[in-house]
C-alpha cells in the first residue's frame, strides 16, 4: 500500500510539472513543443537519474519507484504525443506530424543515450 501512496505522490508532483512547463512553453503554430520537451526531459531524466545516480547512492527501493513511475511516468505522456499527432495530421500538417514523430522518437533515443553518457563519463573521471 505504501508503494502506491509514494507513486502517487511523485505522480502529482510530475504531472504540475508536465502542466507548468506545457503552459510556459506553448505549442508554436501548432507544433506541441512542450509535449515534446516534457517527454525528451523525462527520457533523460529515466536514464541518467533513475537508471544510474540514484541506485548509486543506494537509497530506498520506494524512492526509486517513486521518481522512476510516479514523476517519469506522470511528467511524460503517449496520449498526448499521440493526440498532438493526431491534431497535426487533422490539420494537414503532415510534415509537421513527421518531424514530430522523428523528433520524439530520436530524440527520445537521443536524451536516453546522453543520460546513459553524462553518467558514465562521471563514473569513469
Amino acid at each position: 500500500m505504501l508503494d502506491y501512496l509514494v507513486i502517487a505522490f511523485f505522480a502529482f508532483i510530475g504531472g504540475t510539472a508536465r502542466y507548468w512547463l506545457g503552459v510556459w512553453i506553448p505549442a508554436v503554430s501548432g507544433f506541441p513543443l512542450g509535449t515534446l520537451l516534457v517527454n525528451l526531459l523525462g527520457c533523460f531524466i529515466f536514464s541518467w537519474l533513475v537508471k544510474h545516480i540514484l541506485s548509486d547512492i543506494d537509497v530506498s527501493a520506494r524512492l526509486v519507484l517513486g521518481v522512476g513511475v510516479g514523476f517519469c511516468g506522470a511528467l511524460t505522456t503517449f496520449s498526448s504525443f499521440a493526440l498532438d499527432t493526431m491534431k497535426l495530421v487533422q490539420s494537414d500538417q503532415i510534415g509537421l506530424a513527421f518531424i514530430y514523430l522523428l523528433l520524439s522518437f530520436f530524440g527520445g533515443l537521443a536524451m536516453t543515450v546522453l543520460g546513459e553518457m553524462i553518467y558514465h563519463r562521471k563514473v569513469t573521471d
